[in-house]
Formats: C-alpha cells, sequence, structure tokens
C-alpha cells in the first residue's frame, strides 16, 4: 500500500510539473506573440512614415503598394486586432491619396471597411487616428461613397478625433487640410498654430518629425493666403 501511495505521489508530482512547464511555454509563447504584433506594428508605421514623407513620384506609389499588400495579409492573420484593421484602412487611404482623390472607387471601400472594422473593434484605437483617417476619406471623396454630405460627416469625424486626443499631430493635421480644402483658412491657422508647438511623441518620432514638417508646410501655405486676401 506504502508502495501504492508512493508511486501515486510520484505520479501526480511528474504531472504538475509538466503542467506548469506547459503553462509556462504557453505564457512565454503569448509573450512572443504581442511583442511580434507590436513591433511589427511599429515597422508598418515607420515604413509608412518614410513612404509618406521622404519618397515620391512613381518610388513612393511602388513603397505604398507594396506596404499596402503587407498590410493586408498582417490584419487577415490578426482579424480580432483593432490595430491590424486601423492600418490597413490608414495605408489604403493614404494610396488613395497618392494616386489621386477621383480614382480608386474599390480601394476606398477597402479602406472605409477596414477602418469601420477597426472602430467597431475599439473605437479608441490608435488614439483616435480612425475617426481622423474616417474623416479625411469621407471628405476626400465625391459624394461621399454614393451620397451627399461627405464633408459633412467627414467633420463629425474629424471632431471625434480631436476630442479622444486634442495633441494628436495627425488628427489636427487631417482636420485643417480639410478646413483649407472648404477654404476656412482662419480656423485651419488657429489649429495648425496650435499643432506646431505639440512635441514628438518619443517612440512615434519617424512618424511625428513628418507630421511636423506637413503641419509647418501647411500653415506658411495658410498665412500665405490670408496676407494676400487681407
Amino acid at each position: 500500500m506504502a508502495m501504492l501511495a508512493n508511486r501515486f505521489g510520484s505520479t501526480l508530482e511528474y504531472a504538475l510539473s509538466f503542467l506548469a512547464t506547459i503553462a509556462m511555454t504557453v505564457a512565454v509563447a503569448e509573450k512572443a506573440d504581442a511583442q511580434t504584433f507590436d513591433e511589427t506594428l511599429l515597422a508598418i508605421e515607420n515604413r509608412w512614415a518614410e513612404a509618406t514623407y521622404q519618397t515620391s513620384g512613381r518610388e513612393k506609389d511602388e513603397a505604398l503598394q507594396a506596404l499596402l499588400n503587407d498590410v493586408r495579409d498582417f490584419a487577415r492573420r490578426h482579424s480580432d486586432r483593432p490595430e491590424a484593421a486601423a492600418w490597413h484602412g490608414i495605408i489604403a487611404r493614404e494610396c488613395i491619396k497618392n494616386r489621386g482623390r477621383s480614382r480608386s472607387a474599390k480601394l476606398r471601400r477597402e479602406a472605409r471597411e477596414a477602418l469601420l472594422k477597426a472602430e467597431s473593434l475599439d473605437p479608441l484605437v490608435l488614439d483616435g487616428l480612425v475617426y481622423a483617417n474616417l474623416g479625411a476619406l469621407y471628405s476626400e471623396t465625391p459624394q461621399g461613397f454614393g451620397g451627399k454630405g461627405g464633408n459633412v460627416k467627414g467633420i463629425g469625424y474629424m471632431w471625434r478625433a480631436i476630442v479622444v486626443d486634442p495633441d494628436g499631430l495627425d488628427s489636427n493635421y487631417l482636420y485643417a487640410e480639410l478646413l483649407v480644402d472648404e477654404h476656412r483658412l482662419e480656423e485651419a491657422r488657429e489649429i495648425l498654430l496650435r499643432a506646431s508647438t505639440i512635441p514628438a511623441r518619443p517612440d512615434h518620432l519617424r512618424a511625428d518629425r513628418g507630421r511636423r514638417e506637413q503641419i509647418i508646410a501647411l500653415l506658411e501655405s495658410v498665412e500665405t493666403r490670408l496676407e494676400k486676401s487681407s
């Protein structure tokens, strides 16, 4: 009986040790997956920043298209993650803007669907960037995807983005750009003046530095236009 008890105790101890090893392995794997996901997100952001701010012409088009293909795959593999869907929509919209606002109806739908999916998973993902890009997409799309009032809807989304993150460089720039398109130059200047003082985020230096340069350039353009009209 004592021998049987000892054997049972040894078996139980082995089983518990085995289960603990499995649990530790799973935890390590989950942590590694999380790190890989976050690292991939940052790599996507940096590639987007490089293509958007440091290239032009055919080189820019090819860089954005390659990135779009990669982010489509990334979003498919992480279909439950709002960050992946958000970047899919952001990069698709960037491709639209690069190619010309009047083209790429299929790509416009792709960008909208990806951004709306991200919003449904987590409306606050990426600190309001989903709202900012939806606002830009609606304002840049002829007749608002077949309906009227695209700019009104676009401004509504922009306001949500600013409320979520008042110091978001992307949100402020895209909102100011929309105001410029509507010839609301005084309002645009106020947004741009404040945005020009917002520092770059330490973990997003490449993207934020590029956007701040755009903010300053647009501010100079707006001030020149206001001086001429005064």
